[in-house]
């Protein structure tokens, strides 16, 4: 069955059944961790030996300069906190479910495999109305403050890219 992701004014897929599995949507996280103010990304996608954690939003701030007013800045920080948190709470649920520690309905045999040791783990921002000019800073951002996590969980990249970019990489239709 095609799956079809409807997010931030863009569509994500068209994926199978055993690609994909919506965190954001799942009964793991909406039964018992949304409401003690755990973030999730939107999905994880399995690619061949590639597994991205994909995050999608609708804009992004512009950079921030050191004389950019105060609540510009408050904005901006308050942007990468919950897309950081987002990345790291991902990732820590994805590890309990596999850990058995939270039920695994809903995830597909291929995306719980006993031994997925040999995948890429691959963290991914589609900003829809991004310029490509913010895209490299914000990446270096990311980057930064997910530096342990992706450090533990050996992870090479943090993408962050624009609808068009997405659309290229086959991440929305």
């Amino acid at each position: 069955m095609a799956v079809i992701i409807p997010e931030s004014d863009m569509q994500f897929g068209e994926y199978t059944d055993e690609q994909v599995f919506q965190l954001e949507k799942s009964a793991q996280y909406t039964e018992k961790l949304k409401e003690k103010g755990i973030k999730t990304c939107e999905f994880i996608l399995r690619r061949g030996s590639k597994l991205y954690f994909v995050e999608a939003k609708r804009s992004c701030p512009r950079q921030i300069t050191a004389d950019s007013p105060e609540e510009k800045i408050k904005k901006y920080n308050e942007y990468i906190h919950e897309i950081v948190w987002k990345m790291r709470h991902s990732l820590t649920l994805y590890a309990n479910i596999l850990l058995k520690r939270y039920g695994s309905e809903g995830i597909s045999e291929l995306l719980r495999k006993a031994d997925m040791s040999g995948l890429e783990i691959i963290l991914v921002l589609v900003v829809k109305n991004a310029e490509k000019e913010w895209l490299v800073p914000f990446q270096d951002v990311f980057r930064n403050r997910l530096r342990d996590e992706m450090g533990i969980w050996k992870i090479h990249h943090f993408f962050v890219i624009n609808e068009a970019t997405a659309r290229a990489k086959h991440f929305i239709m």
